[in-house]
């Protein structure tokens, strides 16, 4: 069902705060327009990381930013499949429940999300243009 991670992102309450500590703290590059609900940070090894307020997450979610506080606070994980709707299936057949069934997100994505016994947020998706590694991943030991 899963072919890889495609998407981390921080679910936050303060997304002016996030981007100070990924950008000023850590010295990641982050591409962010003030006032907005989303950022995206520049991370080695990640191939998509972002800043998601609360808000902007209920209304991608449950079509309606006053649900923010059905949004858990923490990391969100996408995990991209070959065709949401046969994952989001399976899924429910397994009987786990689905918190947003497949979507057309207006930036091209295929989505499902769902909530994991932790309560954690966690998506299925299908991202054509995600689909390989514009480099190979490599690692490198530090020997010095």
């Amino acid at each position: 069902m899963v072919r890889h991670i495609s998407s981390i992102a921080e679910i936050v309450e303060d997304i002016e705060a996030s981007v100070r500590f990924y950008r000023d703290g850590l010295g990641l590059a982050v591409e962010y327009e003030p006032g907005s609900a989303y950022a995206v940070v520049s991370a080695p090894g990640v191939l998509h990381f972002g800043l998601w307020t609360r808000p902007a997450a209920a209304e991608t979610l449950f079509g309606d930013a006053n649900a923010a506080a059905r949004i858990p606070l923490g990391f969100f994980v996408e995990f991209e499949v070959d065709r949401v709707a046969e994952s989001q299936r399976q899924f429910e057949e397994k009987g786990w429940p689905v918190a947003q069934p497949e979507k057309q997100e207006s930036w091209g994505q295929t989505t499902s999300r769902l909530l994991t016994p932790g309560g954690a947020l966690c998506g299925l998706t299908e991202t054509p243009w995600a689909r390989r590694l514009a480099a190979p991943l490599e690692a490198k030991a530090d020997n010095g």
